[in-house]
């Protein structure tokens, strides 16, 4: 980026094209703003701060970073956020145990309206329903993939789920379970709000996935947007829902 000091930790964090992507993908934000001399002390309290598997996919998307830098000097090719963000393998559906239910939650943000998305399925992959929010008013990222676990976790408790895996593309979201009772920001509290729904769950996860895992919830996103509604639906949803489910199936 042509910054005259080109340190590792510069490189990988600090410098515009890198904190887009750090920040694209929910990294948890103590990590964006607190000043470390080195690149080593801030990988350090990463792994302190995030879970093993969210630090596993810090470590990939680094090297995507680098790779990125690369391909941008040596090819003059300079990749999207999204695409550095997302990790260079198939993220394919990963059968949950058989008493339980997968539920992904998605969001989106396009101008000032909020699309709201959760897609649940069984053990066998079947799509149980789910329920599509549409919102005309600006929310913050953050916010928003919170409201989105929200509306998936009321969907769980309406439908008497008691065990359930929630699936969101926000990293960010699930260190903030992990610190939930450290966190004293409005936001935090919000959040202790929402993670208090789950107590009525015999058991639950909240895990991170990538882009690619959540792309059903991810065009209906689109589709709330489209028609500017909420509606929810069940096994008999409609025919372009219906195609969506095709399509990531196949």
């Amino acid at each position: 980026c042509g910054h005259r000091d080109e340190t590792s930790i510069h490189a990988l964090r600090d410098c515009p094209k890198a904190s887009v992507v750090l920040f694209f993908g929910g990294l948890d934000r103590r990590l964006l703003k607190s000043n470390y001399e080195t690149c080593i002390n801030w990988l350090e309290d990463a792994t302190h701060l995030l879970d093993l598997k969210v630090f596993e996919n810090l470590i990939t998307v680094l090297w995507n970073i680098w790779n990125s830098r690369n391909n941008t000097l040596f090819r003059g090719k300079d990749g999207d956020a999204r695409m550095v963000w997302e990790p260079p393998r198939t993220h394919r559906w990963i059968k949950p145990p058989n008493d339980s239910v997968e539920i992904n939650v998605d969001a989106t943000i396009v101008v000032s309206a909020v699309g709201i998305r959760v897609i649940a399925r069984d053990c066998d992959d079947f799509v149980l329903g789910g329920r599509a929010v549409y919102m005309d008013y600006k929310m913050d990222v953050d916010w928003v993939e919170a409201e989105a676990l929200r509306e998936g976790i009321i969907w769980a408790r309406n439908n008497n789920v008691t065990r359930a895996i929630f699936e969101t593309g926000c990293a960010d979201l699930v260190n903030r379970f992990k610190s939930r009772h450290e966190d004293i920001l409005i936001y935090g509290y919000r959040l202790k709000e929402i993670f208090g729904l789950l107590d009525s769950f015999i058991n639950f996860k909240l895990e991170w996935v990538g882009c690619s895992s959540i792309r059903v919830a991810d065009c209906l996103c689109k589709l709330v947007l489209k028609k500017r509604c909420t509606f929810p639906f069940d096994r008999e949803y409609p025919s372009d829902i219906h195609e969506l489910v095709i399509v990531d199936s196949c």
